[in-house]
């Protein structure tokens, strides 16, 4: 069998989904089948990513620039031989090989978690921290390769949106279970959580394929030249990077975008070891780190949803790009603020008894400066971003964001990284010089000024997209 095909022409169906989507006859069961595969990944991941936050601080948050540039090097590893797996190997055998061997890997971690002693326990949580880091990458990646098998590019407009609902649901599920389970299996056990639902995606996949040749080349009325390229799209090697980088490196708007992308990682990084310095110091138990974390991904996850359902198309198409751009950035700004604050005056507010539950009040704030970002981020910056290149040619566009979430974001994030290490081994040999030592609320306050860049950045950004798309 090929892919679903129905024709453009048919009417949508008024019954089941039909009723509420542009479902047509012949779709409906893919699509479900579909959305529950992705439900399944990413929950499985939702489950993985608060025990991969817990395990990286297993030997203390300084160790979290090693496990990035770590991460990065995997992926640099890794990329060459997924690629030549992609174009080599039948859709029907790769797709599902890449979940059952992740499912092996897991398992394999562990057992390798109840067999090793504990003093060298702590290697294998640096390699399950890498290894979920690499994993949600990739499996993604695989998932919207299938899904260019099956559906076709008119196809792709209608549905694609129900599927990212699916997708979102799950990475609401995942962080839920990861609130309550670790206090009774044990965070290590929720490898068993997210397993279980890798072999709901994997009996998903076996469905699809059985019922769609993915392998069987689509005719010539059923793909176009624009559906292959959609679905080959972001599969390419080391030298679409070099022409990326052309790009990038002569066009000053694409500079500007490279800019805002580099200001996002680093930025966004250097929050991320602030939240890893102040949990290694004030929470100590690992199924405890790890309930925090799932707590900030559901709030994170909930308020997206939230946003994306009722407010982003109306802030963007009321106020504009610049204003997209700028929402993350002003409350980043805000944020940093708040925790220096919070930071420097934590004795004091500690002594009234000024407690937010469980939570000292400088993690307190921290935790709701992460929440409001990671939901800006997806609900109106990720959609400026996308916008930002329809006013480049379609062939820059494919070259030039290619380099720039890739490799940009990448290096904006290891960048961040060794900043925020450099800084902090700085801040703590100041009082060799007859200084006072620069504690977190110093590195928050070093943050201040960067911020105010990326404002900078985004505003200018934002004036060069009006003028190219004549606005």
């Amino acid at each position: 069998m090929s892919a679903p095909h129905s024709t453009p022409e048919a009417p949508p169906s008024r019954r089941g989904l039909g009723r509420w989507f542009d479902v047509r006859s012949g779709e409906a069961t893919t699509l479900i089948v579909s959305g529950l595969y992705f439900f399944s990944l990413l929950a499985s991941y939702g489950v993985l990513r608060p025990v991969r936050e817990a395990m990286g601080l297993s030997g203390g948050a300084d160790k979290l620039p090693w496990l990035f540039t770590g991460t990065m090097i995997a992926m640099i590893l890794v990329n060459p031989a997924f690629a030549w797996l992609v174009t080599r190997t039948r859709r029907r055998v790769f797709v599902p090989t890449v979940y059952a061997v992740s499912i092996a890997c897991l398992l394999g971690l562990w057992l390798a978690f109840e067999s090793v002693p504990k003093s060298r326990e702590i290697w294998i949580a640096y390699a399950f921290y890498v290894f979920v880091s690499v994993f949600n990458l990739f499996v993604v990646s695989v998932f919207w390769g299938f899904m260019a098998d099956l559906w076709r590019l008119e196809q792709a407009k209608r549905l694609y949106g129900v599927l990212g609902a699916g997708g979102t649901s799950g990475m609401i599920v995942g962080p839920w279970l990861a609130t309550w389970l670790p206090a009774r299996i044990g965070s290590v056990n929720l490898i068993f959580v997210s397993v279980a639902f890798l072999c709901v995606a994997l009996c998903c996949i076996a469905f699809l394929i059985a019922r769609h040749g993915v392998d069987t080349p689509r005719d010539s009325t059923a793909s176009s030249g624009e559906d292959r390229h959609a679905a080959t799209r972001g599969t390419g090697g080391a030298s679409d990077w070099f022409r990326g980088f052309s790009l990038v490196a002569r066009r000053p708007y694409l500079r500007w975008i490279a800019a805002y992308v580099l200001l996002h990682g680093a930025i966004g990084t250097f929050l991320y070891f602030q939240q890893g310095n102040l949990v290694d110091a004030t929470i100590h138990d690992r199924n405890q780190r790890t309930m925090l974390f799932a707590t900030i991904d559901l709030w994170s996850q909930s308020l997206t949803v939230f946003v994306q359902v009722f407010l982003t198309g109306k802030l963007i198409r009321r106020f504009g790009i610049t204003f997209a751009l700028n929402s993350q950035p002003v409350l980043a700004l805000v944020g940093w603020c708040a925790l220096s604050a919070a930071l420097t005056f934590a004795p004091e507010m500690s002594a009234r008894g000024w407690t937010f539950g469980d939570l000292a009040p400088p993690l307190a704030v921290l935790c709701v400066v992460q929440v409001l970002l990671r939901a800006s981020n997806f609900a109106t910056v990720r959609p400026a971003r996308e916008a930002l290149f329809t006013v480049v040619e379609r062939e820059v566009k494919y070259k030039s964001k290619s380099f720039i979430d890739t490799f940009v974001y990448r290096f904006g994030d290891a960048a961040g990284g060794w900043t925020f290490a450099s800084c902090q081994w700085a801040g703590s040999k100041l009082p060799l010089l007859g200084l006072p030592a620069m504690g977190l609320a110093g590195l928050a306050a070093l943050a201040i000024p960067l911020t105010a860049v990326w404002i900078v950045v985004g505003r200018t950004l934002g004036r060069h997209q009006r003028e190219l798309s004549g606005e």
